[in-house]
Order: structure tokens, then sequence, then C-alpha cells
């Protein structure tokens, strides 16, 4: 039996078959798995040569005997050369349990004391809770529903359980289904497997972490089959046309999207009146992509394959779009309240909808339909950076960075490690232009513009407001990414799905922080490090390059906040939020109004998907509340809690007046100051290059851009509301001067 735990085949890998000297054949995995059979007498010689391929990670294969029984088995990552010589025995019966081919019986009527004591394992690792043998198999037709959720729990024997799920038609040609750790109550198991291939048998592989055996209850329930006739929600039905929906690309589909508006009910008969046409569609996410409940990445298309841009629930057009799962989300709020409090504070975040989605018929939950980090002039609005655009200002943007899972091929790597971390490398994804499309020179602009904040930003003058890092650093936009990203404690904010851009120095060309993306492991207390485990609302999400990690985050706002005049305005930002977005009525009412409009769409999705009172990927800490009302209730407690100590920890001091930034001088007046909305520049200015005279509010919301032409400037404009004023006086994305005006 061979598998690969991508689905695409062995890529190149071999597994040659002898028996005495003479090769049987040479085979390969296809698809997810295969399997092969050859004779074989009591006494004969068998040896196998594996030849390794591509994503040897993904690879594993066993030697099965007559009975099922494991003779050898290898991978991930299998060892190459002749990896095994042994002579062949017809007549080894194996015990009951030790392998699938003598799997026990289970059913969904009733659970089963389970005990692997004195099982010494098939070898088939499945990938997850350090396997190490000692596993006991059970089995059981797939129920009509093909859905199944598989759990362990203490009876006083082993306290902490693994468990793998695997269908076939046999017991000799298995296909992995799920693999779990700890999703269950404490260190216990829970394995969810959905549509899986009726007439088949359900093949249960239970074990102790890391080798541990003992006695264990396992049981086997059946969700049935989810029915969605009517809801408040936009209901979102896919069909893939009887393909496999890849992890890379995508294949063509269609899609419908129904809705009749807030306040009414939309019935599955209703007509497709959002949208009803072709969409490529593959799954998305890197971790994620593996959860039972998969999120989407999904094209509008024309007929012919070309972009269709559609308005969908009132997003501006595009033709790009994600459906996120809420798999390790119980609140199903976590990712939209971020998104929610971004916009609030004046900052793009993608816009978002909860769904309830439809695959080829399957009801698949409660999703996230919303817009996709990217360039355009509703989303991230910055300049299009076309292959042409290698000199002069053209060159200096549009760009859109990101932080995450890196290769070589798609990124580039800081010059800089952080500040605590010597040696760490920090590494910045192309994400527009994309790794295909960027050019050598664009390459080089956006490496070396990146390496230019850096050095000013851990040089000796790091604060000057001229020289240091604000001259290339836009700092209301990292203030209040900053802020979102802390008041969810969010484990992944400051290291993975951090995005950063920058448009070109014609139009304020500095460096800007955001979007905010990906908080599923956010506003909750997770084991593994003390930043994110405290009960009691503490601990720096920004600082979690002391964790134990999987990518190195940037680190720039350890330095950044031994600015006094950054931390001076970020106090001040957060006691203004703090009386409007971020203010706790404010944030229980949305919490609320979530909760009001999927009362009814929730019991179908946590009858689909059973997560109710357990954890989740996210290892979270203490129980999880059982019902939908209490997950909200706590989800609330939390940020209170959280915010409670962000009001008497976020750094800095806010002056009376409370207006952030220090006043840099440029020979650039305005008056009258105060005024009752005209407001008159004169003065140098710097110099005869273009500049750009920029005005942003108290919360770095930009309310004004104003291009400059070169010598002297004598330029008069009106503020159109009362309230307090940034100017900032740029030039080739250099900051010139800034300061303050108030409109009274």
């Amino acid at each position: 039996m061979m598998q690969d735990a991508y689905g695409d085949g062995w890529n190149g890998a071999v597994l040659e078959v002898r028996v005495n000297g003479a090769v049987v054949g040479d085979f390969s995995a296809l698809g997810t798995a295969s399997s092969a059979v050859f004779n074989a007498c009591n006494g004969d010689t068998i040896e196998l040569k594996y030849t390794a391929g591509d994503w040897e990670n993904e690879n594993t294969w066993q030697l099965l005997g007559t009975y099922g029984q494991v003779i050898a088995a290898d991978g991930p990552t299998p060892a190459t050369g002749v990896v095994y010589t042994g002579l062949t025995d017809c007549s080894s019966v194996p015990p009951a349990g030790s392998a699938p081919c003598t799997a026990l019986p289970i059913d969904t009527a009733d659970c089963v004391t389970a005990d692997n004591s004195g099982m010494s394992g098939t070898g088939m690792d499945p990938g997850c809770a350090g396997y190490q043998g000692g596993d006991v198999w059970y089995a059981m037709a797939v129920p009509p529903s093909g859905h199944v959720v598989v759990g362990t729990s203490g009876i006083g024997g082993l306290g902490d359980t693994g468990l793998a799920l695997w269908t076939g038609p046999d017991c000799f040609n298995l296909v992995q289904r799920a693999c779990d750790d700890d999703s269950g109550p404490g260190y216990f198991s829970m394995a969810n497997a959905d549509e899986l291939p009726l007439g088949d048998t359900l093949y249960i592989q239970a074990f102790g972490y890391g080798g541990a055996q003992g006695a264990f209850q396992l049981c086997v329930t059946d969700p049935g089959t989810i029915q969605l006739d009517s809801t408040e929600l936009p209901i979102v039905l896919l069909d893939d046309l009887g393909q496999q929906i890849p992890n890379d690309g995508k294949v063509t589909g269609t899609m419908q999207i129904k809705y009749n508006g807030p306040g009414t009910i939309t019935h599955i008969t209703d007509s497709a009146n959002v949208y009803d046409g072709a969409i490529g569609i593959g799954i998305r996410g890197a971790t994620s992509a593996g959860y039972p409940q998969k999120p989407y990445g999904v094209e509008t298309r024309n007929a012919d394959g070309s972009n269709n841009n559609v308005s969908l629930l009132g997003m501006p057009e595009e033709n790009d779009w994600v459906l996120l799962s809420n798999w390790n989300d119980r609140s199903l709020v976590r990712n939209a309240l971020a998104m929610h409090l971004a916009r609030a504070m004046g900052q793009y975040a993608p816009r978002m909808h909860l769904c309830e989605v439809l695959l080829d018929g399957n009801y698949r939950g409660i999703y996230l339909l919303g817009e996709k980090i990217k360039r355009d002039n509703g989303r991230v609005d910055i300049a299009k950076l076309d292959s042409t655009e290698n000199s002069g200002d053209d060159l200096t943007g549009g760009y859109i960075l990101q932080q995450n899972l890196w290769s070589p091929d798609n990124s580039f790597q800081s010059a800089f490690s952080p500040i605590g971390q010597p040696g760490a490398d920090v590494h910045f994804l192309y994400e527009y232009p994309d790794p295909d499309a960027i050019t050598p020179q664009q390459k080089t602009y956006i490496q070396g513009a990146v390496n230019t904040m850096e050095t000013a930003l851990y040089g000796s003058g790091f604060a000057d407001p001229l020289t240091g890092y604000r001259a290339w650093l836009d700092v209301p936009s990292f203030i209040n990414y900053f802020l979102v990203n802390e008041v969810a404690r969010n484990n992944d904010g400051f290291k993975k799905s951090v995005f950063f851009h920058k448009d070109k120095d014609s139009n304020d060309g500095t460096i800007k922080a955001g979007p905010v993306w990906d908080f599923d492991w956010a506003w909750k207390n997770l084991w593994g490090c003390s930043q994110f485990e405290n009960g009691d609302g503490s601990g720096w999400a920004h600082l979690v390059n002391d964790c134990p990690t999987d990518n190195w985050g940037t680190g720039w706002y350890v330095r950044l906040l031994q600015d006094s005049s950054f931390a001076n305005e970020l106090k001040c930002t957060w006691e203004q939020q703090r009386q409007g977005p971020l203010s706790l009525p404010a944030i229980d009412a949305w919490i609320d109004s979530v909760g009001t409009l999927v009362a009814n769409a929730q019991v179908r999705h946590f009858a689909k998907w059973p997560i109710l009172g357990v954890s989740g990927p996210a290892p979270e800490m203490f129980p999880c509340a059982t019902t939908y009302a209490a997950e909200l209730d706590t989800l609330k407690q939390w940020i209170a809690t959280r915010i409670a100590w962000l009001d008497a920890n976020i750094p800095g001091t806010c002056t009376s007046t409370g207006l952030p930034g220090p006043q840099v001088a440029s020979g650039l007046s305005c008056a009258p100051n105060p005024t009752n909305g005209p407001v008159r520049f004169r003065g140098p200015g710097g110099g005869q290059a273009d500049r750009q005279l920029v005005i942003t509010d108290a919360l770095g919301r930009t309310v004004m851009h104003v291009d400059l032409s070169p010598g002297l400037i004598d330029r008069s404009i009106m503020l159109p509301h009362p309230g307090l004023y940034i100017w900032a006086l740029r030039s080739g994305g250099r900051v010139l001067g800034t300061g303050r005006v108030m409109v009274e």
C-alpha cells in the first residue's frame, strides 16, 4: 500500500519489489493512495528498494501479509535504497485488532472500551500525535450520511491518544481521511470525516501519544445529513462539476448566491439573485487546508474563463473572493470582528459576510464570504505595477508584501534580525506583484525600500522625525494594526498572515502596515507560550518571537516602542478608539448582533460540525463552552479582561491636546490656527521637487491629498469638519515636515 498525503501522487518516487531476486514490478502511489498485489510463497525472499522523488514528506508505504499484518512500513520521508529484505511466512495470523484486516467491530450505537496494551503496532504512521506504534484497529461500514465523528475519552487508563480514520473497499486499499491528536477533551482525540464513499468500510486506528499504552473509551457518532431549507443568511451553492478541488490552482465550477436582504428569509428554492455563473475554485490556506470544513478561494469567471468582476453582497466589484471556514472558531465572529474593528478605525480591511454553503448539494456549514487581499481600487488602493514599469516613479509602487511560510522562490530575506533574536532570518513574500510576475528591477527596488526603512529604524538616529524611520514608515497605519492585533492577542498577527503595502513615492510612498488578516487563532488563551496562556488578559502578542515559532516576525514594534513619540501617539490613539469602536458596549453590541443573526443557522452548523465544547486546532486552555450562547459570553468576557489589561499597560503618555505626533519644522506655516475651516499654507517647504500635502484626522484617516508644484508654496484649502488634523509635507516617499491644525 502506498499513500501520498497531498493527493498528487509520488512525484517520481518508486518502490521496486523483488521476489527471490527477480523484479516483480516498480510501483508508485497515484493520487491519494494506490495498492499493488504480488505473490510470494513460504520461504521466498522479498526485497524492497525505494527511490526518492519530490515532496518526500508526503509519502508513506506499507508491505502487508496475507492476513493484512504489516510486515514493513516507512514514511513520511521514507528511507532510500534497499529498505526491506525478509523471508515470506504465510502462516502468521495477526492478533485481533492489531491490523486493518483483523479490525475489531464497532458501531454508532455503543461506545467500546479500547485497549492497546501489548500491541506492537503496524508501523502505519498517520502523521499525528507522535505516532510510535501501539495502534489498535476497529472497523464499521460507512453510514448512509457519509459522515462520522470519532472520539476518545478516559476511563482511568490511557490519558493521551491519537486517532486516524481510513476508508477503503477492503483492508488492502486504504485512503487516510483524518488524523487528530488533542481535539477532544483534555489530551483526548476527536476526528471528523465527511463525504466518505458509501459502500466502503471505515477503519479506525487508535493509539497512545508517543507510543503510550492503556485502556480508553472509543465512540463513533453519525451527525446525519443536514438539510437547509431556509435561512437568514445568504446561501452559497458550489458545484465542482465532478472534479476534485485542488490545493494548488483552481478547477472550473459554478456558483449560485441567493439572498433576499437583511431581516428576510432566503429559501433554498429561491432564484440565484446575487450570482449565477462560472467560477474557479481551489482549497486555500496552509494549516486550515487540512480542516474537515475546508476554506476555498473562488474566482468569478465568464463562460470563456476570463475574469468576471462582479459585486457580491454589496462588496465592490472584483473577481477574487474567499470562503473562510469556521472549524477553528466556535464563535463564528473572530475574523469578521477584527475586520470590522480595523475598518471602524479608518483602515481598509476585507469586507466579509456570514453565509451558509452547500458543495455539490452537501451542507458545509457557516462560512465567511469575503474579499481576498489584493491590489485594487476597492481593496488595497495602491498604484497598479506592470512588468514594463522598471524605472523612475513608476518603479516605486505599488507593492504588497506578506510574512508567512516562505520559500527562496517567492520571498527575500531582510538584512536585519529582530531585536533579541540575533541570527533569526526574517523573510518577506512577494504578494503583489506575485513571484511569477515581479521583475528583477522591481525585486531590487522593494528589497531596497525595506532595507532603507530598516536601516533608519535600527540606526542611532531612528527617532529623528526627518531622517529616522518616520521618513519611510507610515506611523498611523502601524499604530492601528498594532491595536487590532493586540486587542485580539493574535498569535499569528506579528509572524504569519502579516501584510505590508507601499504606494508610489508620488503618492505617499511610505511603507504601511496591513491589511489585518487571519484571526481564528486570536481572542483566546492558547497553550505553548506565556504570551498567550494568561487568563488575566496579560501578554504582548507583538513579542511572539520570544515564543517557539514556525516563522520569525519582523519584531519592528520592539524598536518603534523605544521612540517616546511613537508610544505617545499609540497612547493617544488607544484613548480615542476606546471612546469609539474599541469601547466594550460597541464590541458587545456587534457580537450580539451576529449571535442574533445566526441563531437558527448555528444549530445546523454545529450539527454538521460538533465542535462545541472542544478545543479544535488551536490548543485552547481551560474548558470550552458547550453551547453557542455560552461561547459568545466567553468571548465577550475574554475581550473585557484583555482590554482592561491594555488600559493599564498601553505605553506612552497622551498630552492634554490629544494630538498625536511631533511637529517638524519645514519652513511651511498654516494660518489661521485654530480655524473655522479655511487654512492657508505658505513657505518654502523644502526645495524645488514635486511635493504632496497630506491631511489626516486624529485617527490617522487621510481626508485630503494635495499635489504641490516645485518652488514656494502658497495654497489654501478648506477642512470639512471640526476636529483635530495632522498635516504632513512629503516628497519622494520622505516626510519633509509635519504640523497640527484645529478646526473649531
